[in-house]
């Protein structure tokens, strides 16, 4: 049985119904590996404000800060929106595919997530089926159209404070890496950003007490960009999500 530690990025893609990455997340969620993570990943994930830091913050899975939190209040506006957004329309202007995009672009997808094709390919499907399995074979009229976005929203907010919950019980929180400061900007210079440099000592430090054998991010750019040099420096391996927990049909190279 392998021993993953999972960044933030996997958390909130499991968190979230709309996020690229939440099929994958789900499939590693679902397998009997250990799963770990640390104080700094939780404080990212459910904790962080623009008034506190890592080192002053009591940091729970209770908070609703951090990048849940953001995401969530997203989904919350996008509510509002949605329900004023579908006054501009006609009955006969509406179908499920206009649903779709009204909201992934109130949620700002649209503009978060590029190229466009990953969110055709990766995440219209679940909004599309979540709006099919609301309306059945009700027609799609303004009236209907707001009340299966309005639910929609509902399942989007209710689903993400039971995973939360979830996780809080399925990932354990393991110990934070014993690197100070200078040794992390000495050892992880090449890697931008505080937060991942403490991450990366958190998940080495739990490797070197057998805990865990690899990190798991969403993060293609940064960490998995430099994952031989992390590898050469702190002894870890790390994953991309897609490397092992794609969908089959994933393309290589995404």
């Amino acid at each position: 049985m392998a021993r993953y530690f999972l960044d933030t990025g996997v958390l909130v893609g499991l968190t979230f119904l709309h996020d690229l990455w939440h099929d994958d997340a789900e499939r590693l969620y679902d397998t009997d590996n250990g799963l770990y993570t640390s104080r700094a990943v939780v404080y990212e994930y459910c904790n962080n404000s623009n008034s506190s830091r890592l080192e002053d913050t009591v940091v729970d899975w209770d908070t609703d800060a951090g990048l849940f939190g953001a995401i969530l209040a997203k989904v919350r506006a996008a509510q509002m929106n949605l329900n004023l957004r579908m006054d501009g329309y006609e009955d006969y202007e509406l179908d499920i595919e206009t649903l779709v995009e009204a909201f992934l672009e109130e949620t700002d997808v649209m503009g978060s997530i590029k190229p466009e094709r990953l969110i055709e390919e990766h995440i219209k499907t679940n909004i599309r089926n979540e709006l099919e399995d609301t309306l059945a074979d009700e027609e799609v009229t303004t009236a209907s159209a707001r009340r299966a976005l309005d639910s929609l929203c509902d399942t989007v907010i209710y689903e993400a404070h039971e995973t939360k919950q979830k996780l809080q019980n399925r990932v354990t929180q393991g110990p934070s890496g014993s690197l100070g400061k200078f040794e992390r900007r000495q050892r992880l210079g090449f890697v931008d950003g505080y937060m991942d440099k403490v991450i990366l000592s958190d998940a080495a430090h739990q490797n070197d007490r057998n805990l865990v054998n690899k990190v798991v991010t969403a993060d293609k750019s940064d960490m998995y960009g430099h994952r031989e040099r992390i590898n050469a420096e702190l002894g870890i391996r790390v994953v991309y999500i897609k490397d092992d927990f794609a969908d089959p049909c994933w393309p290589d190279g995404e």
